[in-house]
């Protein structure tokens, strides 16, 4: 299973793949931001977490870029934020398939809820 991370951070980043590395899921990163639909029709992942935080797009606008388009649409998304907000948490949640974890967050409901997306992924969707 490939999981792609839209993260600037290289310390979260390393971080969300040490916390994946026991599942021996095929991690990518996209450190920049940009290219966001390339990058999914490349790497064609189970799953793709977005960090709120991500340049030059913001990662709502990430996460709208993803969902907008219906190839794409179906695949599940963790989206991270390090502030709660509830007007992020609707705009986010307005999507299909997606979750919304707010830093810090305990890793093993982190690691649940990507099982939980890849197993429903493998079961489910084509």
């Amino acid at each position: 299973m490939k999981v792609l991370v839209f993260e600037t951070s290289k310390d979260r980043a390393k971080l969300i793949c040490d916390l994946l590395d026991d599942y021996r899921y095929k991690i990518h990163v996209n450190y920049q931001g940009d290219q966001v639909l390339s990058n999914v029709r490349e790497v064609k992942p189970s799953l793709i977490i977005v960090n709120s935080n991500v340049r030059p797009d913001s990662g709502v606008k990430i996460l709208e870029k993803i969902k907008k388009d219906s190839r794409y649409s179906r695949i599940p998304v963790i989206f991270i934020s390090n502030f709660t907000s509830n007007e992020l948490s609707t705009k986010v949640k307005k999507y299909p398939n997606v979750d919304y974890l707010v830093e810090p967050f305990k890793i093993k409901n982190f690691r649940h809820i990507v099982e939980r997306w890849i197993n429903f992924r493998s079961l489910y969707v084509n």
